[in-house]
């Protein structure tokens, strides 16, 4: 039950990464809290992914379960109906040609069935997410 996505893109991995994790914030289009919402990504293991709303609320996603530059990054996700239930999101960096591949897996689906029922929303939602992280990271002209 596993979602999985992988994109290829024209940067090294240093660059993929630090697109993803320290400039997230600028691409992520919103969050639970609306478009106008902002994603934050700690950048240490323990650390918070959330977003901050425009009137200074925060929302808690997750916390960070690996942080390994430039080759991965990974935490929990919790989405505000879920109550105590948290799945797994795992991020790789992976050098291939003159790019990288960028791996992604959410798991952790199969635990109650609010996770099990989102599962398709979050499986079409992770392409729109790396539609938008793909275009942040593409070189420019």
């Amino acid at each position: 039950m596993t979602i999985r996505k992988s994109i290829w893109v024209a940067r090294p991995p240093e660059v993929s990464f630090k697109v993803f994790c320290e400039e997230i914030t600028q691409w992520w289009p919103g969050g639970f809290g609306g478009k106008e919402a902002k994603l934050h990504l700690d950048r240490a293991v323990g650390g918070r992914f959330f977003e901050r709303r425009p009137d200074g609320t925060e929302y808690e996603i997750g916390r960070i379960t690996a942080y390994e530059p430039p080759s991965r990054v990974a935490f929990t996700w919790r989405a505000p109906s879920w109550e105590d239930v948290t799945t797994l999101v795992d991020i790789r960096f992976t050098a291939e040609g003159e790019g990288t591949r960028v791996d992604l897996e959410h798991s952790g689906w199969e635990q109650a069935a609010v996770t099990r029922d989102a599962r398709g929303n979050y499986d079409s939602g992770w392409e729109t997410i790396m539609g938008h992280y793909q275009r942040a990271v593409a070189p420019t002209a």
